[in-house]
């Protein structure tokens, strides 16, 4: 009983399993008769283009029949079948996938059913105007053709031919709608009288309803972006820009929505007009175009095209705004403050009318940020402004000069160790110990402390918040002259005398000046914080006194090449050539020390002129007494002309102690150290030998207080012969 059982069971399974495969291979073939009659007829209509109309409501009843077959199939496999195929496993996974198969036929069938309706649905909208329906159909097709398989856009070529369909009709859809774009809304730009003359006009070829759908569309088409870059670009750069950069007149027109600017001049006018004339550009924009929504009904968010406008060139339109109107608005000098804070009030209200039409947001633009910050822009413009006027002074030639100071000379100011430093000489202090000493300074000097004494003005005026940054600004000029001034005018304070001295002048007058400057700004502001320059005053005074010392220097070094390249004084002069050489060397250096009286004189304070000149005559002196100290032997005649060179020299040296009303001959031995000495080196070439024991006397004498025992034996050694006379005098000098 139980085989017979076994046996019907076991029957009956296999006679399913054949039935189900059966089937399976019947809805193959089903699927691939309707597959190749949709590619047929696709085929006819895309690729070979022969007119015929595919009988989709009969292929879509076939695909749901099949669709009805293999569920029917699946799930008696998947109940009934399975349990009973354990043993049978290959010959299930090959009706599986041939289930599968089936399936993908079917998908493949569908997707082209589906992009042929989309296509033909948005093809027919298209040549009707429905540019809206249009787009949601392009859409739904984008979808379904994202959603194909990647083999079947490949392999099969009605589906290929379809996407190219759908792509040529997107584009088609785009350049329709960009057309009916440039048709509504145009900027012309023409030339009336020799002007250029512009216009925004707004054609109204479309309804109301026809402009949002057009916008719509375009939105949904991702193409109004580019269309309102393209628009905002051509109004920046020829409307914006006409606007800031001339005085316009704007006109509307009576007969069609289009509003006409002409030029009027080439000024530029004040930011409150422009503001105003602009509110008019952009209400008109708003009115005729821009306040069409550019969202659907149905989503959350509304968006108009205006906002969309905005969040495309309102960056750009800010920094144009801040550039080209509201920074060359920023005052340069306080008293134009109250007409600036005018024009920032004239930006805020523009802000709010942008914001109401939502071209900017209410979270902040560049142009508010920079409205909120306008606080700190004068003065930050007005520090700009000085510095630049301060760098323009200092980079003025130098040569060009004023007269400053007192006729009052300061005997308390000397250079010691040629100007070195400054020493006081005197026990007490005279009156005119503050007042600084007549002198050339360069005008460019004298108006940058009249520009010092306009930053104090200015920080006065500027209010308390800000005056502190503008005495950081005269200090910053201070520091910007050690800086700018050296360098710019390198080679002329280096190479020329006269400017050496100039420059010398202008850094003692700017530091005398500094040292009172800081009292007048902080009697002005009353602060508790010190405001003071005095700090700067050395570093001021350094610069000029080294550039003097580098060229005395230098002046130091020309005498004393005058005086040697020529051995004018050896080791011996015995004949009349060697002196003669001496003596031109001798006038040489005369010549050029009144080269340099010639410019310094007028130039130097007396007191400052006296001691340079006085310390270059001396280093003469001093290297013809060393040369003369040394020399082995001088014949009687060449000690008699050395006499007279040294003559020329003594009577001519005073000359340069004469400068003006002002007569120091008298003192010349206090500016030339040796002058006394080298008097009595003149004597001892003319002297006898009693004449010069007597001036000796006995070490007491004018001769031994300038020069030593050891230094008169050798010259009276050099200059008489070897005798009992001379042995009697060498022996006296001790």
């Amino acid at each position: 009983m139980s085989s017979i059982v076994a046996e019907v069971l076991q029957g009956t399974g296999k006679l399913a399993k054949e039935n189900i495969v059966l089937k399976v291979v019947d809805l193959k073939r089903k699927l691939e008769d309707i597959k190749l009659e949709v590619q047929d007829n696709l085929k006819r209509r895309y690729v070979d283009f022969i007119p015929q109309y595919l009988r989709l409501d009969k292929l879509i009843e076939d695909i749901d029949d099949v669709t009805s077959e293999y569920e029917s199939l699946r799930s008696q496999v998947e109940k009934e079948i399975r349990p009973q195929m354990v043993s049978s496993v290959v010959e299930f996974e090959d009706v599986i996938e041939d289930l599968k198969k089936v399936k993908e036929l079917k998908t493949a069938v569908s997707d082209m059913i589906s992009l042929h309706q989309l296509l033909e649905d948005s093809k027919k909208t298209l040549s009707n105007g429905g540019y809206l329906n249009t787009v949601h159909y392009l859409i739904e097709l984008e979808k379904v053709v994202e959603k194909v398989d990647p083999s079947y856009k490949k392999n099969i070529a009605a589906i290929s031919t379809l996407i190219s369909e759908f792509i040529v009709t997107r584009e088609d859809a785009i350049y329709q709608l960009e057309t009916l774009w440039r048709q509504e809304i145009t900027i012309i730009c023409s030339s009336k009288n020799g002007k250029k003359t512009l216009s925004i006009k707004f054609n109204k070829t479309t309804s109301e309803e026809e402009c949002k759908e057009i916008l719509l569309a375009l939105r949904l088409l991702k193409q109004l972006k580019p269309m309102l870059k393209e628009f905002g670009k051509k109004f920046l750069n020829e409307v914006c820009e006409m606007l800031l950069s001339r005085t316009v007149k704007l006109e509307l027109s009576d007969k069609a929505p289009e509003l006409y600017i002409y030029i009027v001049n080439e000024h530029s006018p004040e930011p409150s007009k422009i503001f105003d004339q602009l509110k008019t550009i952009f209400q008109f924009l708003h009115d005729e175009f821009f306040h069409f929504p550019i969202t659907s009904p149905e989503e959350e968010i509304s968006q108009s095209a205006m906002n969309e406008f905005g969040n495309i060139i309102s960056e750009e339109f800010s920094e144009l705004i801040i550039e080209k109107c509201l920074k060359m608005a920023i005052p340069k000098q306080s008293k134009q403050l109250e007409t600036f804070h005018k024009e920032i009030h004239a930006a805020e209200k523009f802000c709010r009318f942008l914001q109401e039409l939502e071209f900017i947001s209410y979270s902040g633009s560049n142009l508010q940020n920079f409205i909120h910050s306008v606080d700190t822009l004068p003065a930050n413009k007005m520090a700009q402004d000085l510095l630049s006027r301060a760098r323009s002074l200092m980079k003025k030639s130098l040569h060009k000069t004023v007269s400053v100071g007192y006729e009052s000379p300061i005997n308390a100011v000397t250079l010691k160790n040629g100007l070195n430093e400054m020493v006081n000489t005197q026990n007490g202090l005279s009156p005119a110990t503050f007042l600084f000493p007549k002198c050339q300074i360069s005008d460019s000097v004298k108006d940058l402390i009249a520009l010092l004494l306009v930053v104090k003005e200015e920080a006065k005026n500027i209010g308390p918040a800000h005056a502190f940054k503008l005495y950081y600004v005269a200090r910053n000029i201070c520091e910007l002259y050690c800086c700018v001034v050296p360098t710019y005018h390198k080679k002329e304070i280096e190479s020329i005398p006269q400017q050496t001295a100039i420059f010398h002048n202008n850094c003692m007058y700017l530091a005398h000046q500094l040292h009172t400057l800081g009292s007048l700004y902080q009697s002005d502001f009353q602060t508790e914080i010190s405001m003071t320059f005095v700090d700067l005053v050395p570093e001021i005074k350094k610069l000029g006194t080294e550039a003097f010392l580098a060229q005395m220097r230098h002046q130091k070094h020309q005498l004393l090449q005058l005086l040697q390249e020529q051995q004018a004084f050896g080791s011996n002069i015995l004949d009349d050539g060697v002196v003669s050489t001496a003596e031109k060397s001798i006038r040489q250096c005369l010549y050029q020390l009144q080269l340099l009286k010639n410019v310094w004189a007028e130039i130097l304070p007396v007191e400052v002129y006296f001691k340079s000149i006085g310390t270059l005559l001396n280093t003469c002196l001093e290297e013809i007494i060393l040369r003369i100290s040394s020399m082995e032997d001088i014949a009687a005649e060449a000690a008699g002309q050395l006499d007279s060179s040294f003559v020329i020299l003594i009577n001519q040296s005073p000359d340069f102690f004469k400068v003006l009303a002002i007569d120091k001959t008298d003192s010349i031995h206090y500016y030339v150290r040796n002058w006394f000495k080298f008097q009595e080196l003149q004597l001892i070439l003319s002297a006898s030998l009693k004449e010069i024991v007597d001036r000796w006397a006995s070490g007491k004498g004018p001769l031994a207080a300038h020069f030593k025992a050891a230094e008169v034996k050798h010259l009276i050694r050099a200059l008489f012969q070897n005798t009992e006379r001379r042995a009697a005098a060498l022996a006296k000098i001790k």
